[in-house]
């Protein structure tokens, strides 16, 4: 199995995530948030990420925590496939102030995409 990130997979649809805020179901664990939306006219599961700037000032920080985000997800993102003929449209939200551990963004990861395959099958 290829664990990639495709140009395909990346949300950047303003509307769709415009959205997301408004219409779409949250959970959280922390330092993650993650908004998203069943859609069953997709192909592949759309996902973004993102860091406050009022959280990280530094562009450089923000940065570096949304590509372990992404490398994160990109790792686990297996778990969705279990959930056959949904597909999710989904943004990661960085919650926490200060640069995280790799290790605990994976655990929090984990469980969000865990939580979402049981509340969706």
């Amino acid at each position: 199995m290829a664990q990639k990130f495709h140009k395909n997979e990346k949300l950047k649809s303003a509307k769709t995530i415009e959205n997301l805020f408004l219409e779409g179901i949250t959970h959280s664990k922390f330092p993650i948030k993650i908004f998203f939306l069943p859609k069953e006219n997709l192909k592949n599961h759309l996902a973004a990420f993102a860091v406050p700037k009022r959280n990280f000032k530094s562009a450089v920080e923000r940065n570096r925590v949304k590509r372990q985000l992404r490398e994160v997800y990109r790792l686990n993102k297996h778990m969705l496939d279990e959930i056959h003929g949904k597909k999710f449209v989904m943004l990661f939200l960085f919650l926490g102030k200060v640069k995280p551990q790799y290790t605990e963004l994976e655990k929090a990861m984990i469980k969000l995409l865990k939580k979402l395959g049981y509340e969706n099958s």
